[in-house]
């Protein structure tokens, strides 16, 4: 196990990029999404977001925590271009493909494993041969390899929860936009899917943006924790998360760990009041 020191910079190595893992942005990456004064307001009068200015860079893993009804989802619907800001905008950089996973699976109860998983392929016009390659990768990945002809009624919950990742990744994304997608499960199932989702993204090297009301989820998954106060939502403070990658089960009992998490709680508790 190594020390304190060695997480925090690298796990022993040198060099600016030491420790990092595929997929971890190098200090050099480019910036992949910029998003610039975009503010939300409903046709109802309701503002749900004020000018927000927050730039992603290519191969981040980047939080969004703060209190129900900051406008956290509608930053993220924002970004994937679901919905329209009212000002501002956002930028991205190259032809990315994206794919955003909801809170609910959102699965087709009349369609097996294999079904639900090539749905979003089908819809793209995706010729049949790779489809079927798409699919199978997309399934060993996330653990679903031999469930193929199972229907989501006979999934656990996690199970059905990997179904929908692996319908969101064959897509083969480099922008992954997930919407408090663990927020259902129990906790032990929670802490193993954000593992799993760690090791999908160290293979695959997407760009993630993630909601979520989970600080410690939050701190275990990310580069950087983005704070947003409540509504009308802005945001209050941005958190670097110093862990190297791959992060393992024995980090969210560390010392640090824990006075980082305690930290970002303080800010919420400050904010919310």
């Amino acid at each position: 196990m190594h020390s304190t020191e060695e997480r925090l910079n690298g796990t022993g190595a040198t060099g600016p990029d030491a420790g990092r893992a595929p997929g971890d942005p190098a200090s050099g990456a480019v910036d992949r999404i910029e998003v610039a004064g975009a503010s939300k307001v409903y046709p109802n009068g309701t503002v749900a977001l004020t000018p927000v200015d927050l730039t992603v860079r290519d191969g981040e893993f980047v939080s969004l925590l703060g209190p129900s009804g900051c406008g956290k989802s509608t930053l993220l619907r924002i970004i994937a271009g679901l919905i329209d800001p009212s000002e501002g905008g956002v930028s991205i950089n190259g032809d990315a493909q994206r794919a955003f996973v909801f809170q609910d699976p959102t699965l087709l109860p009349w369609r097996t494993v294999d079904s639900n998983a090539r749905l979003l392929l089908e819809l793209e016009n995706i010729p049949r041969a790779e489809r079927d390659a798409r699919v199978a990768e997309a399934l060993e990945m996330v653990g679903l390899a031999g469930f193929e002809k199972s229907y989501p009624r006979g999934l656990s919950g996690g199970m059905r929860m990997r179904l929908s990742l692996a319908r969101a990744l064959a897509l083969r994304p480099e922008l992954f936009l997930m919407d408090e997608p663990f927020s259902a499960l129990d906790e032990i199932t929670r802490e193993v899917m954000q593992a799993e989702l760690l090791r999908i993204w160290q293979e695959s090297g997407f760009t993630s943006v993630f909601v979520t009301h989970n600080l410690y989820e939050a701190v275990f998954l990310s580069h950087r924790v983005v704070v947003m106060s409540p509504r009308p939502g802005r945001i209050e403070r941005i958190f670097e998360i110093p862990f190297a990658y791959p992060r393992t089960e024995e980090l969210r009992s560390d010392p640090e760990f824990m006075r980082l998490s305690q930290e970002i709680s303080d800010c919420l508790r400050e904010v919310s009041q």
